[in-house]
């Protein structure tokens, strides 16, 4: 028996000691009498007595929850099995489909350039011939509607055709289909919902940046119009017909308001939508200059424990707790993901989804050549494990290295690009203890977009 290299014991702000394990996720409360011992037991666990029915519970408690490990096991070699089996599976197939990179609206921290091009039905037909071939061997197609705004007028009719050829294929195959929106809400209504639902679609994610005045600041049409009231009402009027994502996008503006929206949301019945907060970056941003306005990552951390700990104080619902990531952190990191651009190139990263061939990794119209074979080789090369830093963090379960597209970005770093997790871990972990109950969030699903 050995003690998990994943396992933290620190004291909370209150004077309780707590003990986490990144790879179970488990948080216990250890009890003062009894700390000496479990200290004992988690530093050398086959030279510490065990000689009352209470301690031998104790231990055997910490074995269940992965505290303690038997010795022949190799968490490392584990986890690097895990991440590698994910990866590569091929049971499923996993698409993020942009039918436009058009908008109706004009973000300023956005990262795209808003081109008017929409899918064109060569390009559909070619999605469905090439998603026959490429799905022989799947048991499920795993699909995220993306863009641009894939319920613009000119883009709904490409989401409507494709869904349902998508339905026709697994039906004829025996295979899961599964449907997840990623849209601004301003043209979701009921009526497009229902529609949608028939179509598959499951989960959906829209974004309000804080209280209306300050939405509608950043978040608005191209004329300028507010939408946060409009987003509002579609959530209320389609709220039972599918599993609703809330973003908070946040930088230096809207920090200190971000949580007025939950209280709004509350007002309005709203509280089955799970909202989860987001670092606004400014790499890539196409609308504007933004730099001077974005968080550091361990400064958003630090930010985002006080909206966390303030929230739990006003029961708002938003809350985060750790999770392992069994596998791949999304799904550029798969082998089997791929995201399809309107004029038919693939990419890894919807990041890259910007027209720009340089960066794809194949066509649905013209296959992979030589170069774009190259562009996906650097992708499933990438290897979190073979970064030190990486390999001795006490974290890395709950992260598997973080975007590996920030991470390829700093190849001379001896780490990926580190989770929130990285820099206020313990706190968050007291807020949780001192507020237990069901999540709002676990934090945002990696394989919905970034938006």
């Amino acid at each position: 028996m050995k003690p998990s290299r994943y396992n933290r014991l620190f004291q909370a702000s209150d004077g309780t000691w707590l003990a986490f394990n990144s790879w179970s996720t488990a948080l216990a409360e250890i009890e003062p009498a009894q700390k000496p011992f479990v200290e004992g037991l988690l530093a050398a666990p086959n030279s510490t007595p065990c000689d009352t029915a209470e301690k031998r519970d104790i231990r055997e408690a910490l074995l269940r929850a992965h505290f303690l490990i038997e010795d022949d096991e190799d968490e490392l070699a584990t986890a690097k099995a895990d991440l590698e089996r994910d990866r590569h599976r091929v049971d499923h197939l996993f698409l993020t489909i942009a039918p436009t990179l058009d908008c109706n609206f004009r973000c300023d921290y956005c990262f795209e350039e808003h081109l008017k091009v929409h899918m064109s039905k060569r390009v559909q037909d070619a999605l469905l011939a090439w998603c026959d071939a490429k799905s022989k061997p799947c048991e499920g197609l795993v699909v995220t509607w993306y863009g641009g705004e894939p319920l613009l007028p000119t883009a709904y009719p490409v989401v409507e055709r494709l869904s349902a050829g998508f339905q026709a294929l697994c039906e004829r195959r025996g295979m899961r289909y599964d449907a997840t929106l990623v849209t601004n809400g301003f043209f979701l209504d009921r009526e497009k919902m229902t529609r949608l639902k028939e179509l598959g679609v499951a989960r959906v994610q829209v974004t309000l940046d804080g209280p209306p005045d300050e939405h509608d600041k950043r978040r608005h049409l191209i004329g300028g119009r507010g939408t946060f009231w409009r987003i509002v009402e579609n959530l209320k009027a389609c709220v039972d017909l599918a599993e609703f994502q809330l973003r908070i996008n946040v930088d230096a503006r809207n920090a200190l308001r971000a949580l007025e929206v939950l209280e709004i949301l509350k007002e309005h019945g709203l509280q089955r939508v799970r909202p989860y907060l987001a670092q606004v970056t400014h790499d890539g941003a196409a609308c504007g200059n933004i730099q001077e306005l974005c968080y550091s990552s361990d400064g958003f951390a630090k930010l985002e424990v006080e909206l966390y700990r303030e929230a739990a104080k006003r029961n708002l619902g938003l809350s985060r707790y750790p999770f392992r990531l069994a596998g791949a952190f999304c799904t550029a990191d798969r082998a089997n993901g791929w995201v399809v651009a309107p004029n038919g190139l693939l990419f890894k990263c919807w990041h890259e989804v910007t027209m720009n061939p340089e960066k794809s990794v194949g066509s649905l119209l013209d296959g992979q050549q030589d170069w774009q074979r190259s562009n996906e080789n650097k992708w499933l090369a990438w290897d979190p494990l073979a970064k030190s830093g990486c390999r001795s963090c006490d974290v890395m379960p709950l992260c598997h290295g973080g975007c590996p597209l920030e991470a390829m970005r700093h190849p001379e770093r001896d780490r990926g690009a580190c989770e929130h997790y990285k820099f206020h871990l313990e706190p968050l972990l007291e807020i949780r203890h001192r507020h237990p109950g069901p999540d709002a969030t676990t934090g945002p699903a990696r394989d919905v977009a970034c938006k």
